[in-house]
């Protein structure tokens, strides 16, 4: 069953004007398609544009258990843990500012905790990890697996006013509610403290360059943002002073072939051979059209 959704920011059904028409089948849906950094097929909803305040999101979606596709989807990235860490504790560095908080730090969505390794290497005294997929948490190193809690982020999953710091990186794109899970993790840091997000920037120059081809139009995603809406949704959940900025990737060749929107068949081929073992082996630091964006809690 199709349901209509309604801008978070605006809160309005309607509103909007059509950016790119559905292409989504009945093999649209299931535990490979939503596991982490999945090979993309370009399968999407319909997506629109809100026409007050410019949020890209899709509209209407299917009725369908999110939460348990999550808790059953696979953690298929291990050949990029070590780029997307340096990635990330960089992103974080460079959000928090003048803050010098090291003592508590949380993470949504996190995979197999790679980026609580990190924190803890930095100097985090505290570490907490909220993560539906069940994979994903077994995969954890044995030392931060029982800091990871199995459950999708909500109300009650994590003591309020707990934290200095709270992260989350490339899942607010995939939430059908950003604003509740924003707030629920506003209560779970302190006053004063910080919450940050890694984002697809959907007005980057590689997605308006792709357009419907780039393969942030994807079925996983329900709303996309640029600099403007990702402060809109953060305000809107009771965060102040929020900043935003973009940063560079550290990807293998290989995922960056991973991304390029030509056969998913040659890609397969390529990916699988020995030349995809060589390109995996090749890293760089891209700009691939991400962004941050950070607010702290009154």
């Amino acid at each position: 069953m199709s349901i209509k959704t309604k801008c978070p920011i605006c809160d309005t059904l309607g509103n909007s004007v059509v950016v790119y028409p559905s292409n989504i089948d009945e093999t649209s849906f299931s535990t490979e398609v939503f596991s982490a950094r999945r090979l993309p097929d370009r399968r999407h909803y319909q997506w629109v544009r809100c026409s007050s305040c410019t949020l890209l999101r899709s509209d209407p979606v299917l009725q369908i258990d999110l939460e348990k596709l999550y808790v059953e989807s696979t953690f298929d990235y291990t050949t990029e843990i070590n780029g997307l860490k340096k990635t990330y504790m960089n992103l974080v560095k460079k959000s928090l500012r003048h803050k010098k908080f090291i003592n508590s730090i949380f993470e949504i969505g996190g995979g197999n905790g790679f980026f609580l390794e990190a924190a803890k290497d930095y100097g985090f005294k505290l570490i907490q990890g909220v993560e539906p997929s069940t994979q994903a948490i077994n995969a954890a190193r044995s030392d931060i697996k029982p800091y990871m809690i199995p459950s999708m982020m909500k109300n009650g999953v994590l003591k309020p006013g707990s934290f200095e710091v709270g992260v989350m990186f490339h899942t607010l794109d995939h939430l059908t509610d950003p604003v509740q899970t924003l707030k629920d993790s506003c209560d779970a840091l302190i006053s004063g403290g910080v919450f940050i997000v890694a984002v697809h920037n959907e007005r980057s120059w590689s997605a308006r360059l792709m357009k419907k081809r780039s393969p942030i139009i994807d079925v996983e995603h329900t709303h996309l943002y640029t600099h403007k809406t990702g402060k809109m949704v953060f305000e809107k959940a009771g965060f102040v002073d929020v900043t935003t900025g973009t940063y560079s990737n550290n990807y293998s060749l290989a995922y960056l072939l991973h991304l390029v929107p030509v056969s998913r068949k040659l890609r397969k081929i390529v990916l699988k051979s020995y030349i995809g073992l060589i390109l995996s082996k090749i890293k760089v630091v891209v700009p691939l059209g991400n962004m941050w964006i950070a607010g702290i809690k009154p």
